[in-house]
């Protein structure tokens, strides 16, 4: 090839990037960065079935090995009206909790119900807060003077892929009316979600509300938080069984995985595209997985659970 030829070729090249190269710059611009996030939950246990709780986590570390970034949630009433409420306390489930690793759980209106007299039912529920090796999450009950609870939180912040995920936590305000509430102050879980949710979402990229307060109390939080901020509703304590998300344009994603004799696993896959710096929610899909029978257990989770039913049957010989 000549000289003249070579040059020629150059010059053409040349002027082929420099016609693409702005466009193929412009388009990696307009790609908006995009985040999935796997929120796994669970509510209303009720101490039913312990052996249901190794069959959850066989789905559970499927779920985990399926997909990356994964938060794993409980909405509260571990345990109270199961045939051991009076042998361990919830002690047992909470040993299950703690071996499929947890992320978070709320206090549900039925923990501060371990006995019927105050000062017993405390010993009980401060017991298994101190037995989570994952945070205890309550906002709206406290002590008479405004501190929260012994070892509980109102929010918690976990990394999870990168990004900071805020988990704002409330609970029913039957507590109020119960014997074992005298000593605390029990407080609007709407308003009390409204107040914290500046203070978590300046710590976090995504927030999400990890509820006992009943589904018309989240309808009341959908209402009033409505694109403010949070992607998702946890639901509990009325036991329904929502296989896709409750949700109305332009609201917040409600979900609640039944509860004691209906026992579910819940998920739901978030996906977000930031926009002005900010992560938007732009698509939910949700799901709930039957736990029955058919369901293997986890043997790790079934190990824990044979080690406290074996002493029953050790103190019943």
């Amino acid at each position: 090839m000549s000289i003249f030829r070579m040059r020629n070729v150059l010059l053409m090249m040349c002027l082929l990037f420099s016609a693409i190269l702005p466009n193929a710059v412009a388009a990696a611009k307009e790609q908006p960065q995009t985040y999935r996030l796997t929120v796994i939950h669970t509510n209303d246990f009720h101490g039913y079935d312990p052996y249901a709780l190794a069959r959850k986590a066989t789905i559970i570390k499927k779920i985990r090995a399926e997909v990356p970034n994964v938060i794993l949630l409980d909405a509260g009433d571990l345990y109270v009206r199961g045939p051991y409420q009076k042998v361990f306390y919830g002690t047992m489930e909470m040993a299950a909790l703690n071996q499929m690793k947890y992320d978070a759980w709320e206090l549900g209106n039925n923990e501060f119900k371990a006995t019927d007299e105050l000062v017993s039912a405390d010993q009980k529920l401060y017991q298994l807060i101190g037995q989570a090796q994952f945070p205890t999450l309550c906002s709206n009950i406290t002590n008479k003077d405004g501190s929260y609870l012994t070892g509980v939180k109102p929010y918690m912040i976990k990394t999870v892929g990168g990004l900071k995920i805020g988990v704002l936590g409330v609970s029913s305000m039957k507590v109020k009316k119960y014997v074992q509430g005298e000593n605390k102050l029990v407080e609007d879980p709407v308003m009390m979600a409204a107040k914290l949710l500046p203070e978590v979402q300046d710590q976090s990229d995504i927030q999400l509300i990890l509820s006992h307060a009943g589904l018309s109390a989240d309808v009341q939080m959908d209402m009033k938080l409505a694109g403010k901020g949070p992607a998702l509703i946890i639901g509990a304590d009325d036991h329904y069984v929502i296989d896709q998300p409750i949700y109305r344009t332009g609201g917040i994603p409600i979900v609640q995985a039944g509860g004691e004799n209906h026992i579910y696993l819940g998920r739901v896959d978030l996906t977000f595209e930031k926009k002005d710096g900010k992560w938007i929610e732009v698509s939910q899909q949700g799901r709930l997985y039957p736990i029955t029978k058919d369901v293997p257990m986890d043997a790790e989770v079934k190990a824990v659970i044979d080690q406290y039913m074996d002493s029953v049957s050790k103190n019943a010989a």
